[in-house]
């Protein structure tokens, strides 16, 4: 599902309570269906990281993280990626140089190139793949709502700059569940950004996100398709870029010629450098890449300690255990 969020989101007008009744539908039927889902535990731990909105939260960036963080534990980390809007049926390893996005999603594409992922929406089947091909710990992305696979260790990921929008459930609002429900199913919530926590979330750890590349501030016309395409805005205008125009799209749109044909258009006439984010970038058309920039940036956690004595006594824990 490919969408650009509605502005009512944000806002708890006449709309989002109209939809109140739908939105509590939504959750009670999704809280029916993880009950009858017994999760299965499997030979290594498994580390989820999630999210409660529709998208946007930041949790692929965070997954990189911790992948250095368990690496530097002298772990052996993989991924597991549902493939979110591609169009594979089974569990396969990602190959960046072999796979494109419309095969295994941009995220997987961007995951894998960190460490060995595998995508495929049976997150059981793709775990032990991954486990017979040498992985002493999984990251699951995007889990905190799927109950297969049994969970040793969930961060709840939330960006404080998007926060919750009108705090409402879809399809009143952003949210997948409610904060309270989905706060009960996290090991540590960690911030990204320097704003406020929304209400119901306890103290986190925070994160911030930096440039990987040497930033050259200049006038940009910049587009994105993010589940909070705003997010990629601000993030600009922090580094000192002067944005003339932004252009949002739908979440992992699948850009089209026409469409880059005429941002282009905007650029030449302008004079006017184009500029995306790294998981846009990966689904432009080759030869429009040389023309567009990517603006590239990475997680660091402000208090990694804290994140390496949870994961070490929950292994610790785990192997007292078995």
């Amino acid at each position: 599902m490919f969408f650009l969020a509605p502005k009512f989101w944000q806002q708890n007008n006449m709309l989002s309570r109209a939809l109140q009744p739908v939105a509590w539908m939504y959750e009670y039927i999704s809280l029916w269906y993880s009950k009858r889902i017994k999760p299965q535990k499997i030979a290594v731990p498994v580390i989820c990281v999630g999210n409660l909105v529709m998208g946007g939260a930041g949790k692929t960036p965070t997954v990189l993280a911790l992948v250095d963080v368990l690496k530097k534990m002298k772990h052996s980390p993989h991924i597991l990626s549902s493939g979110y809007g591609a169009v594979i049926k089974d569990s396969i390893q990602v190959n960046p140089k072999k796979h494109t996005y419309l095969q295994v999603g941009d995220e997987a594409l961007l995951l894998a190139e960190k460490a060995p992922t595998w995508a495929g929406p049976d997150r059981v089947f793709s775990a032990k793949l991954a486990i017979s091909h040498g992985a002493s710990i999984i990251i699951m992305d995007d889990g905190l709502q799927n109950n297969s696979l049994h969970k040793d260790l969930s961060l709840l990921v939330v960006d404080t700059l998007q926060g919750f929008g009108n705090g409402r459930v879809f399809p009143a609002g952003p949210l997948r569940e409610s904060p309270q429900r989905g706060v009960r199913k996290a090991s540590l919530t960690i911030a990204i950004g320097k704003e406020p926590l929304p209400k119901g979330i306890p103290q986190a750890t925070r994160a911030h996100m930096t440039a990987i590349d040497e930033v050259n501030s200049r006038p940009v016309i910049a587009f994105a398709g993010l589940g909070y395409p705003e997010k990629f805005n601000r993030t600009l205008q922090d580094y000192g870029f002067d944005v003339k125009r932004f252009i949002p799209f739908p979440d992992h749109h699948p850009y089209t010629i026409p469409e880059l044909e005429r941002l282009l258009k905007i650029s030449e006439r302008r004079k006017i450098d184009l500029i995306t984010t790294a998981k846009d970038f990966l689904r432009l058309p080759e030869r429009f890449k040389k023309k567009v920039f990517s603006f590239n940036v990475s997680l660091e956690f402000e208090e990694p300690e804290k994140l390496y004595e949870l994961i070490s006594t929950k292994l610790q824990n785990i192997s007292s255990s078995i």
